[in-house]
């Protein structure tokens, strides 16, 4: 188990507790607040952090989620700056495990196993993509699995 995610869930497991895990947006209300949120969020207790990439038509979102994406799409915020918080904040000190949550066409146009590497290499520990179904998801599942990443599945009721 080298994962923090399995780290994390299996002392919330021994403990008996429920994980916390918020959401931000990468990129609002700008990047330098959405680290200083993270850190704190994560200071407060997050048990892991889920972070937004934004996406210009984010259908599987509300409209909250959509308003944050809109506003940091307009400030250039991408696939890359996503990845360059996240290594801000591994940088910076932050183990808490970390999971991109973010449609597969941004993933797609990077390069699937460029970006599984690098999310590898800054630290991202898993990847919630809505639109992607479970019957296509094998190649970016076995790229994950090569990094020792989780894809999570996302199941509409």
């Amino acid at each position: 188990m080298t994962n923090r995610i399995d780290r994390t869930l299996s002392r919330l497991i021994e403990r008996r507790k429920t994980a916390v895990i918020p959401f931000l947006t990468v990129g609002f209300p700008d990047v330098e607040t959405t680290i200083a949120l993270a850190k704190a969020i994560i200071e407060a207790g997050a048990d892991a952090l889920e972070l937004g990439v934004p996406f210009s038509d984010p259908l599987a979102d509300g409209p909250t989620i959509q308003m944050t994406s809109s506003k940091a799409l307009q400030q250039g915020v991408n696939v890359t700056t996503c990845l360059e918080v996240v290594c801000r904040l591994r940088t910076d000190g932050i183990t808490t495990p970390i999971v991109l949550m973010g449609y597969y066409n941004p993933f797609l146009k990077y390069g699937l196993e460029n970006f599984v590497n690098h999310a590898a290499k800054v630290g991202v520990d898993g990847f919630i993509i809505p639109d992607l179904p479970a019957e296509e998801s094998e190649p970016f599942l076995m790229l994950c699995e090569s990094q020792e990443q989780y894809l999570i599945p996302f199941f509409a009721p």
